[in-house]
Parts: C-alpha cells; sequence; structure tokens
C-alpha cells in the first residue's frame, strides 16, 4: 500500500529573499561548530591522568575501554567478571569509586580493543571524534529524505550536537551517535530502494539489540523480505564471530553473565531511565508490579501501533521511520537519558514537512534539559516528553497525510 507524505513548507523562501540572513545560516553554525571544537580541546588539554579541568574523563568511556583492554590482553573469560572490569578501570575513575559494567556483547568489546592500544585519553579523543563523524555521516545519509538538512546542514548539525541527550553521549563516551547512523542507513537504504543495504545496516545495529530486533520485525510486516534476509545472513556472522571470541555457547554465557548486572543498573541508573518502565520502576520501584505492568502495556500499545503502522503502510516510509525512531525508545527496557538522540530522526521529518513545527523542536530541545532535575524528583521527567513526542508524532503524520492530496507531483510514493 503506498501513502502520501506532505511537503515541507516555505523551505528556504524566506533566506533567498534576504541573502544577509542567509549568509548568517550558513556561517555562524560553522562558527559555533569551531567553538564547540576548541572548548573540547582546551578542556582536554588540561588536569592530567583520568582528569581535566571539567572533571573526570569520559564519563561511561571507561566501561568501553577497559571491555577492549581485556579483549587486546586475551583476557575474554574474564570479560563479564565484575573484579576484572573493577581493576580494569581502576585507574580511569579518578577519585569515584566503584566500577561502570560492560554489558555488550563479545563483538562490541572487539571493536574497542583497537582503541585501546591507545593511552586512555588519547583514546577518548579518537572515539568522540568517531562519535561526531557517524552523525555527520548520519546526517548525510538522510539529506536526500530531509530537505532542511540538505539546505542548512552546518546548523542541523550544530543543533544536534547541540541537544542534551546527543552532547551527553558524544561527551560521555556512548555510542549513541552509531546508533543513529545504524538507523539513517536503514532508513537510506529502504528509500533508495536498496534493500541489501538496509539489512546491512540493521546487522550493525545489532550491537543494540533491544533496538534492532524491534526494527527486524517491522520490516518483515513491512515486507521488505530482502532486508530482513540479509540482516538475517548477517546475524548468522555475527554468531560466527561471538562464538570464535567466547564459545560456541557464547549466547547463554552472556545472558547468564550480564544478567546480574542489568539487575543492579536498573536501580542505580532508575533516575537516567526514560522508557515507561524504566519511569515507572524509577517512581514505584525496581521490583513494583505495577512499574512492570505500566511498562508491559506501554509496550503492547506501542507496538500494536508500530506494527500497524508497518504492515498497513499507513504512511509514507519517512514518517514510518520518524514514529519508529521515538517509538523505540519507548519499547526498550533499557533506555536510558543519552538515547533520547534517536529521536533526532523524528524531530527532522516532522519540522521538514511543516517549517512552522520550528518551536515543537524548540520545546523538545529545551525540554531536555528537565534531565538536570532527575535528582530532585528521583526521576527524569524528560521520560514523560518522549511519550508526548510519540503522540504528537502519530497525530501529525495523520493530519499530514489527511492534508495532502494524492494528485500532488511532489508526494513521494513508498
Amino acid at each position: 500500500m503506498t501513502t502520501t507524505a506532505a511537503p515541507p513548507t516555505s523551505s528556504s523562501a524566506t533566506s533567498d529573499r534576504d541573502p544577509a540572513l542567509h549568509r548568517r545560516l550558513v556561517w555562524y553554525p560553522r562558527v559555533l561548530l569551531a567553538v564547540l571544537a576548541a572548548a573540547f580541546v582546551v578542556i582536554i588539554a588540561s588536569g592530567d591522568g583520568s582528569t581535566t579541568a571539567g572533571g573526570r574523563v569520559g564519563g561511561d568511556y571507561p566501561a568501553f575501554y577497559a571491555a577492549g583492554t581485556l579483549v587486546a590482553e586475551g583476557r575474554l573469560d574474564d570479560l563479564y567478571d565484575t573484579a576484572a572490569q573493577s581493576a580494569a578501570q581502576a585507574e580511569l575513575m579518578g577519585t569515584e569509586d566503584g566500577y561502570l559494567g560492560f554489558a555488550y556483547t563479545p563483538h562490541v568489546a572487539a571493536a574497542y580493543a583497537p582503541l585501546a592500544s591507545l593511552p586512555y585519553r588519547a583514546s577518548y579523543v579518537v572515539h568522540t571524534a568517531l562519535m561526531v563523524g557517524a552523525l555527520v555521516l548520519a546526517l548525510q545519509l538522510i539529506r536526500p529524505m530531509v530537505r532542511l538538512v540538505d539546505e542548512w546542514f552546518a546548523a542541523s548539525l550544530l543543533v544536534t550536537l547541540a541537544s542534551y541527550p546527543v552532547f551527553m553521549a558524544v561527551g560521555g563516551g556512548q555510542n549513541t551517535a552509531i546508533t543513529i547512523l545504524c538507523l539513517a542507513g536503514v532508513w537510506r537504504g529502504l528509500a533508495d530502494d536498496r534493500e541489501m543495504a538496509a539489512g546491512v545496516a540493521l546487522t550493525l545495529l545489532m550491537f543494540r539489540p533491544q533496538y534492532a530486533l524491534p526494527v527486524l520485525g517491522l520490516l518483515l510486516l513491512g515486507r521488505h523480505t530482502r532486508a530482513v534476509a540479509t540482516a538475517a545472513v548477517g546475524a548468522g556472522v555475527l554468531w560466527a564471530v561471538n562464538a570464535a571470541l567466547y564459545g560456541v555457547d557464547w549466547v547463554t554465557r552472556w545472558m547468564a553473565e550480564v544478567e546480574p548486572f542489568l539487575d543492579a543498573t536498573a536501580e542505580a541508573n532508575a533516575r537516567n531511565a526514560i522508557s515507561v518502565l524504566g519511569f515507572g520502576r524509577a517512581v514505584l520501584g525496581v521490583d513494583a508490579p505495577l512499574a512492570l505492568a505500566l511498562g508491559g502495556v506501554a509496550a503492547i500499545v506501542v507496538a500494536g501501533v508500530l506494527s500497524f503502522v508497518w504492515w498497513r503502510g499507513t504512511f509514507d516510509l519517512d514518517g514510518r521511520m520518524a514514529l519508529t525512531a521515538t517509538g523505540l525508545v519507548l519499547l526498550s527496557p533499557h533506555a536510558l537519558f543519552y538515547d533520547a538522540g534517536v529521536m533526532l530522526i523524528t524531530l527532522l521529518v516532522l519540522v521538514d514537512r511543516d517549517r512552522r513545527r520550528w518551536p515543537l523542536v524548540a520545546a523538545v530541545w529545551a525540554a531536555a534539559l528537565l534531565h538536570t532535575t532527575r535528582h530532585t524528583f528521583g526521576a527524569t521527567p524528560f521520560a514523560l516528553v518522549v511519550v508526548a513526542v510519540f503522540v504528537a508524532t502519530l497525530v501529525m503524520l495523520r493530519r499530514d497525510q489527511v492534508r495532502v492530496l494524492p494528485t500532488q507531483d511532489s508526494c513521494r510514493l513508498r
């Protein structure tokens, strides 16, 4: 089934009539990006060891660096051992107590082994540069689908990097940028009718199975069989790689060894959780039956909406991807604040279809700062914003669908 999409309103007409405004929109973001880069260099060059003038270097990065170190040293059997992880991170945590657990599959740890061959501070700088590069590539991939990004690339990159979830992810040593890149790759592959490329991107997304598996199911419902088949082959390759690293029984061993960690972090990170389940556990208690029930009901509703949309082709591809990006955050049993960066896809699609929606982007961008109150409330209020964005996206896509006539030349069929 094919549907129509709403064309963007008044793309760059205003700036075309005002050359000075056009120049400002082109150059100001570039200058601010340069300022951000310079500030990062100044901060990272200050301090000594694992600390800088701004505090400990890397946020969560010690977990990835230590995992890469264990792989590089051939200590794969110690990869999920809490004592081994803690010892490997001892010099990276500064004056902080405890350690940061690593719960990714073995092949992710192997991917960090080359970075672990560098001194920690240099490794963190390279990792940060790679994450920024991933965001640049993600925006490049979606340029043909989102004219706003094509027209104002530097501004789009600035808004992306300056959004609180993405800023925290990149500066905090997390890999949310890779998640965004993989989703952009799936989107671009489907848009170009290159389903094998979409399947490869989905394979790469399997380092975050809580996102990859729902997307795999949705593509199957959407009858993107070549993408699903390619991803299935890719999953087989990843299984073989992990088996070579950790043994043929790696799945059961991995799940058994990370389950205690996930249970512990569910409580430790409750204030950072933005899924319905995570927010409910933060407010009501980790093991509260009502929290589990709310999370389960929300997951069923969101999964049902996404499944229907992909099965029926209710919206065009861009609309489905926009709804899916935010839906994945709500579906995930382990979604923390920095994971909200994937909502970039949602917001870009919505504002590109109607430039008058820019206050929505500004509101969500500003609302992300509510996360700073999580210690006061014991939970992040931004979790409620994620729910609101999902509902608003569904409503707006429906309005766009009704507003546009099928005979319009500007409509794209999917």
